[in-house]
């Protein structure tokens, strides 16, 4: 296991403790999260090895590396993510003039797959090999090693997104470096985080499903992704609800803590209801564009 010591938004050597809880989903193991007493970002630490790491996604019951509709929970995340993606593709399409896309983390490619049928030229990442095999039976090439992306030449996208991917990321400062570099200058970064100041969030505590250690790795607030953006020269336009991802994280909270569907569904609701108003949804888009001036 690896203790984080520095903040990698501000670089504070001193944190404090915030939250233990288990691994409900796959090992059953307890990890801890910190909190930076500086900018509050909350740390997963310590925390398994980049290299120790993929073992704790081998499960068929993590659905973004899998298309499996096995059982109620898996049916409805992939029921819903049909919706989702039209919504994606809509939403790349508003902000940019330009139709060359780089999704990072793109799983089994049904997001990309979505965006090359709309007329755009696709390129993804993805680590996974089971969900690269996946991705490549719907005829998407995906790059497995990271740093070929990052070789790229200066200004190639026209928009990069991250759906659910930056909390895994090891080294934020590294990759916000370089998509600095391969985005267009007049290009749009797309992120979609959990967001742990959320009701559902606050409402389940230890047992609130997208804390999902030790996978993610960064538990970021509002506040964490303008910080981290700014320090190489990205402006948030604008932040998106994710409004089924409450329902989504509040069932498989329940699950965790014995509950049930039905109090999933009314605690989901409840978030967005109490969310509406300062966009503190269960998860948020942020749309970043380059801060050049």
């Amino acid at each position: 296991m690896i203790e984080v010591v520095e903040c990698p938004i501000c670089q504070s050597t001193n944190f404090n403790p915030y939250l233990s809880l288990q691994d409900h989903s796959i090992s059953k193991e307890t990890f801890s999260i910190k909190q930076c007493s500086s900018c509050f970002l909350r740390i997963t630490s310590p925390r398994p090895s980049d290299s120790d790491l993929p073992k704790y996604y081998e499960s068929e019951d993590y659905v973004s590396h899998s298309d499996s509709n096995k059982g109620i929970i898996n049916s409805i995340y992939q029921m819903v993510k049909k919706i989702t993606i039209r919504k994606k593709v809509r939403l790349i399409s508003s902000v940019s003039m330009g139709r060359k896309l780089l999704d990072i983390g793109c799983g089994t490619g049904d997001f990309l797959s979505s965006c090359k049928k709309n007329k755009w030229e696709v390129f993804g990442f993805e680590p996974d090999e089971k969900a690269r095999k996946k991705a490549k039976e719907k005829g998407l090439e995906t790059i497995q090693d990271i740093h070929l992306l990052f070789e790229e030449k200066a200004n190639t996208y026209d928009v990069i997104t991250m759906w659910h991917v930056l909390e895994h990321v090891s080294d934020l400062n590294g990759y916000f470096k370089q998509l600095f570099t391969i985005l267009k200058e007049d290009g749009r970064l797309i992120i979609a985080v959990p967001n742990p100041e959320s009701p559902d969030a606050k409402h389940y505590k230890s047992y609130w499903a997208a804390y999902d250690v030790p996978r993610h790795l960064f538990h970021f607030s509002k506040e964490n992704i303008m910080d981290l953006g700014a320090k190489y020269n990205f402006k948030i336009e604008a932040i998106k609800p994710m409004v089924f991802d409450s329902y989504y994280v509040s069932m498989l909270s329940e699950k965790y803590k014995g509950g049930t569907f039905f109090n999933a569904i009314i605690n989901g609701l409840i978030s967005n209801i109490k969310a509406f108003k300062n966009i503190n949804n269960s998860s948020l888009i942020y749309i970043l564009s380059k801060n050049t001036k």
